[in-house]
């Protein structure tokens, strides 16, 4: 009786001894796992982004976050094989990927992302656009980096710059705020997502903007109110030399804009104010290539500028109504013209947003 007594205790110490086995070895096999994620997921994007087509690029780093369901992307770079090496399309210093626990509580398996110091650089195309990646194509690659519908999106201190071999047309220190982007909150109206956007322009012009927005359809629906503040023009002046063939000694711009989508139709408009606008330098433009023409030019611009100025505002202003489709965007220049007059003559347009299209 002793005997069964000592064999069935050591049986059951075997078995948990066993078990603690097994356990050790289940937890070794987790640690091990965990340990070479990182690795494993990296590899993964970097296939995943040089498998774009016309693009390459890479990850620096990865972290795994297992607790919240996140993961951590470091010097995300992606650029056209086109595209110069100090102007990728896109380079991100930190992309934060993780489960929206909130959206959890509607019922709803969705992800928020967060980025740090966002650059997009698009470059004046040269190429033909039949070479650029196909929507089907971003569309597979970026669920492939989030698996779930991102539903909130945090941007901090972005860039987005335009770059066309004359000036470089920039937003710097951008934050942008995205919420409720896959309609997880029931909210009134047909629009349920809010975005709102700072930043700051070239010529250290102060942006704004609020958007109510539907982006789950395929052509997503969306109003939208926009505001630029205090931008030197005269840091516009490649641009202009580029495409006007001049440029302009002072002056800065006030810009306001209302514009509505909906199933791909646009309608609205935009009102540009100039402050303090000067054109002709007589001693500095007279040395520049085209000499007595250039000053001829330029005074002749200068002049009109002052007969369309408003007495009163000191500003050149307009309205420039905007409408069509997202195919056929028009903008009417009789109208913009008679808007000219009309701030000059008339009555002074009103700066800020009217109210008139959201």
């Amino acid at each position: 009786m002793a005997k069964q007594t000592k064999d069935s205790a050591w049986a059951k110490f075997r078995a948990v001894a066993i078990g603690w086995k097994i356990l050790a070895i289940v937890i070794l096999a987790l640690l091990i796992f965990r340990l070479f994620l990182p690795g494993i997921v990296k590899g993964y994007v970097n296939n995943k982004l040089n498998g774009l087509p016309g693009y390459h690029g890479q990850v620096e780093d990865i972290d795994i976050a297992l607790s919240r369901g996140a993961y951590v992307i470091k010097g995300l770079v992606l650029a056209k094989n086109t595209d110069p090496p100090k102007s990728p399309f896109l380079e991100i210093k930190q992309a934060d990927l993780s489960i929206e626990w909130g959206a959890l509580l509607h019922g709803k398996l969705v992800g928020e992302a967060e980025l740090r110091q966002a650059g997009f650089h698009i470059i004046a195309a040269t190429e033909d656009l039949a070479k650029e990646p196909s929507r089907a194509s971003w569309a597979a690659t970026i669920d492939a980096l989030m698996p779930m519908k991102v539903n909130r999106l945090i941007m901090t201190d972005g860039r987005f710059s335009y770059l066309d071999g004359a000036t470089d047309l920039h937003i710097d220190h951008m934050d942008l705020t995205a919420l409720n982007l896959r309609n997880v909150a029931s909210a009134p109206g047909a629009l349920p997502s809010t975005i709102a956007l700072t930043g700051t322009s070239i010529g250290n012009g102060r942006l704004g903007a609020d958007m109510k927005a539907n982006v789950i359809k395929d052509i997503p629906d969306f109003n939208l109110n926009m505001s630029l503040k205090g931008a030197d023009l005269t840091a516009l002046n490649g641009f202009l030399k580029k495409h006007l063939t001049f440029d302009i000694e002072r002056g800065s711009i006030d810009f306001y804009s209302e514009l509505k989508m909906t199933d791909g139709q646009f309608k609205g408009y935009a009102k540009p104010f100039i402050n303090n606008l000067k054109v002709l330098n007589v001693k500095k433009d007279i040395k520049k290539k085209g000499g007595v023409l250039n000053v001829v030019k330029k005074a002749v611009v200068g002049l009109f500028a002052k007969a369309v100025e408003n007495p009163k505002t000191k500003k050149i202003a307009t309205k420039i109504p905007i409408e069509g489709n997202i195919k056929d965007l028009k903008t009417d220049g009789w109208k913009t013209f008679i808007g000219v007059l009309r701030n000059a003559f008339v009555k002074a347009f009103r700066q800020g947003i009217d109210g008139e299209v959201n």
